[in-house]
């Protein structure tokens, strides 16, 4: 008696399970989008189209391929060859019907019936050169997706992500999968906007602040003090604009504009700052992008690799009375410029960047040394060719 009881209570739950699934009817059409009356349009769907009718369903006309003939070879004359039967011919409607009718009622939840349809999947089919393109829409979230070509092998894959898009609500581009990947997913030709490239002369001046080592008096050892450096700075560079954005490719030479004589410092170790080359990328944005004159504003980097000098003692003097040193590494700038005249060929623009090293300056010889973070300032002003 428990025994009875128990299958039929499974029984039960198994017939709810069953009727808690959605029933969807599926539909595939096979559809033109060409002219009625066109030659496209008469070989994509050879039944005659209403005059009023700008869109012409196009009924699926392959019928069922004979079964093959048989040799005759009872002949008494000897074998006759074989008689060449019609090839199988694919009706791509209804391939992809039941491609889509076996994911739908493999997808929990779901199940896809003949009759008494709660929901519709509905598909159509649009020829191609090669292919078709494919749109699908489900009643159960009023979602409609779209593929641009598909192959009648791809159908099975086509079917998959079809199904999933549409019962889960999903974009199909968000169904990819590496089991499931179309040919149009890797073939697509991505259309970009070309901008306009510009070669770019730039010239001023920088500031750079350190504590550096700095001769007190030619009896006396340097000792380290704030100072700020003014070299002037040399940019050539390339623009490329893109509407409303821009990128810079430039190279900087940053030349030293002060020296200390080597009789100020007999004891040595004096530091000055001797030159400096930058390759960087900026990153710009323009206020007003079609206007004639335009502020911008931006950011980026530049690796910078510098030069200083620091004095021998007279001890060691020969020919050279300096030794150098040299560090480096990478600046993070922001800066804001403003173009004008931008309706000509030629036009102009200042700049004016902060520059913040990522660094510490940290760099020695026998004669002396630094140790110093050396933020700045650079003005420039240019051309645009």
């Amino acid at each position: 008696m428990r025994l009875f009881w128990f299958a039929a209570a499974t029984t039960l739950i198994w017939s709810n399970v069953a009727l808690a699934n959605t029933r969807i009817c599926v539909s595939v059409q096979q559809k033109s989008w060409y002219k009625p009356g066109s030659s496209a349009g008469a070989a994509a769907a050879p039944a005659p189209a209403k005059p009023a009718e700008r869109e012409v369903a196009v009924e699926s006309t392959i019928a069922p391929a004979p079964p093959p003939q048989e040799t005759d070879t009872s002949a008494s004359e000897g074998h006759r060859p074989p008689r060449h039967t019609t090839p199988h011919e694919i009706d791509p409607t209804l391939h992809l019907r039941r491609m889509l009718e076996y994911e739908v009622t493999h997808e929990p939840g779901f199940v896809a019936v003949d009759d008494r349809c709660e929901q519709r999947l509905n598909a159509e089919l649009y020829q191609l050169d090669s292919g078709w393109t494919v749109f699908a829409r489900y009643s159960g979230t009023e979602r409609e997706e779209k593929v641009d070509h598909a192959e009648l092998d791809e159908f099975p894959q086509l079917a998959e992500r079809i199904a999933f898009a549409l019962l889960r609500n999903r974009p199909i581009s968000h169904t990819i999968t590496r089991e499931n990947v179309l040919r149009a997913d890797s073939e697509v030709n991505l259309r970009t906007i070309n901008g306009t490239g510009h070669l770019v002369f730039g010239m001023g001046t920088a500031m750079r602040v350190g504590s550096l080592p700095t001769a007190q008096s030619p009896t006396t050892a340097a000792a380290s003090e704030l100072r700020f450096i003014t070299p002037v700075s040399i940019q050539i560079g390339y623009r490329r604009k893109l509407r409303a954005w821009g990128l810079d490719a430039f190279g900087r030479l940053n030349l030293g504009t002060e020296a200390t004589g080597v009789h100020s410092n007999d004891l040595g170790g004096h530091v000055d700052y001797s030159k400096s080359g930058l390759l960087g990328l900026h990153f710009l944005h323009y206020t007003d992008a079609p206007g004639v004159n335009s502020f911008y504003f931006g950011g980026g980097a530049a690796f910078e690799i510098a030069q200083f000098q620091v004095i021998r003692p007279v001890a060691q003097r020969t020919i050279d009375s300096r030794d150098s040193l040299v560090g480096g590494g990478l600046n993070i700038d922001l800066l804001v410029g403003y173009e004008f005249l931008r309706t000509s060929s030629v036009h102009f623009f200042g700049q004016l960047e902060a520059n913040a090293p990522a660094y510490v300056l940290k760099t020695e010889s026998d004669s002396g040394g630094i140790n110093t973070w050396m933020p700045g300032l650079t003005a420039e002003i240019g051309v645009i060719f």
